[in-house]
């Protein structure tokens, strides 16, 4: 009677320390990083396998939710997601928690790299690449709608064109002359080079240098955070420590499906 008793209030200890992350994500589709649109298919793309193997690595498990780009802060804040990946903090971080260091600012040696890369017609490039700020001050900048990086490319003096619901759309505006660039937030600077030289060849550019490089933070509603502190900041380590080298892997394996 007392084994039986003890080994259920064990169980029950164990279901108590379980962890499961509510991740939100876009409801673009974004191949290599995001498959499909408002359902989470199988293959769900290269960013959700890689948010899989990090809550492993804890020994939790994600709930994917897909919710539009400009809903997600708002959902986090609200605690209807437990984490959202992105890479601008908002300005009132009080619902929400991401890694620090030591000056109390956002720790990017505990996030994935990221860059904003700047996307020209190919007429244009030699000229953008001298200097990119300048070439593009006034000019019209595509972006995907509700990305976080609009911002700054709106202090930078671009006007902004955020009408397009992916990349390629994008791209598709450039090619015809309905906007000057298109911005773009990536992994690494050449993640849309095949998509160019596929779709785009000798029509498009990528521009040499990021306009940006920054982390992609995986942000926690504070309430989760307090529940799962050592798994949550046991992620942020994984993804500083092992997500960098593992995400080129699996955006391969999409871009072999695309």
């Amino acid at each position: 009677m007392r084994k039986t008793a003890l080994l259920t209030l064990l169980l029950l200890a164990a279901a108590a320390d379980a962890c499961t992350l509510r991740l939100g994500y876009t409801t673009q589709n974004a191949l290599p990083y995001y498959a499909g649109t408002d359902t989470v298919p199988k293959a769900p793309g290269a960013m959700v396998e890689l948010m899989r193997e990090m809550a492993a690595s804890q020994g939790c498990t994600i709930n994917p939710l897909r919710l539009p780009t400009a809903r997600l802060l708002g959902a986090l804040e609200a605690g209807q997601v437990d984490a959202v990946v992105l890479t601008t903090p908002p300005a009132d971080t009080g619902h929400i928690v991401l890694p620090l260091d030591r000056n109390g600012k956002p720790d990017a040696s505990r996030g994935l790299p990221q860059f904003t890369m700047l996307y020209v017609r190919a007429s244009d490039r030699a000229a953008a690449n001298q200097n990119p700020a300048r070439f593009l001050r006034g000019k019209r900048v595509g972006v995907t709608h509700g990305v976080s990086f609009a911002a700054e490319l709106r202090e930078g003096g671009m006007l902004i064109d955020d009408g397009a619901a992916n990349a390629r759309r994008n791209m598709d505006k450039l090619r015809l002359g309905r906007v000057d660039a298109v911005a773009v937030s990536l992994n690494a600077p050449g993640d849309m080079d095949d998509l160019l030289a596929r779709d785009f060849a000798g029509e498009l550019g990528r521009l040499d240098r990021p306009y940006r490089t920054r982390a992609l933070w995986l942000m926690v509603n504070r309430g989760y955070y307090g529940k799962h502190k050592a798994a949550v900041e046991g992620m942020w380590t994984w993804l500083g420590d092992t997500g960098g080298k593992r995400l080129p892997g699996l955006l391969k394996k999409y871009e072999a499906v695309r």
